[in-house]
């Protein structure tokens, strides 16, 4: 399996004229000691068994996974509980801005049946607008035009069968 690419950007923090040391370098330790890293990995897309695109590299059990790219490509955002409203941070970019998604939610048995997490993600913020429910296990690898972006998910119990 390929490692996916990693991109990170450091920002150092300014230095108070008057302390010691003032017009000295910074070394790139301590650069990297007062940086702001972000990192955005772009997993790779495999077939799976029905032929539909499904990410190389799951979602850890219980999250749903959204990307900013068709095909599970791009930055990518995890989430793992009911949210009203996906904050405008980095750290949601690939549901604010998303193009796939993928449930990486767990699975269970109830007298022989079928049961999992499913998520209903939402265009619009308090679980309102459009909506598409996505199974534990199943993903959207591309978000219909129509459907904008997500702006909130609720997850749920579902009958699988």
């Amino acid at each position: 399996m390929s490692t996916p690419p990693v991109t990170a950007t450091a920002v150092a923090a300014p230095r108070r004229a008057g302390r010691r040391g003032a017009g000295r370098r910074i070394g790139v330790s301590r650069v990297l000691g007062a940086a702001c890293l972000v990192l955005a990995l772009a997993p790779a897309t495999r077939a799976g068994a029905d032929g539909l695109l499904v990410p190389a590299e799951r979602c850890t059990p219980g999250w749903v996974c959204g990307w900013t790219g068709p095909a599970y490509t791009g930055v990518v955002s995890l989430v793992a509980l009911d949210m009203p409203r996906y904050p405008e941070t980095t750290a949601y970019v690939g549901f604010n801005d998303g193009a796939s998604v993928w449930n990486g939610a767990g699975t269970w048995r109830v007298e022989g049946a079928p049961w999992g997490r499913c998520v209903t993600v939402y265009n619009q913020a308090g679980y309102t607008g459009r909506s598409l429910t996505v199974a534990p296990g199943q993903g959207v690898e591309q978000l219909a035009a129509s459907f904008g972006h997500i702006r909130s998910g609720r997850f749920h119990t579902c009958r699988l069968s």
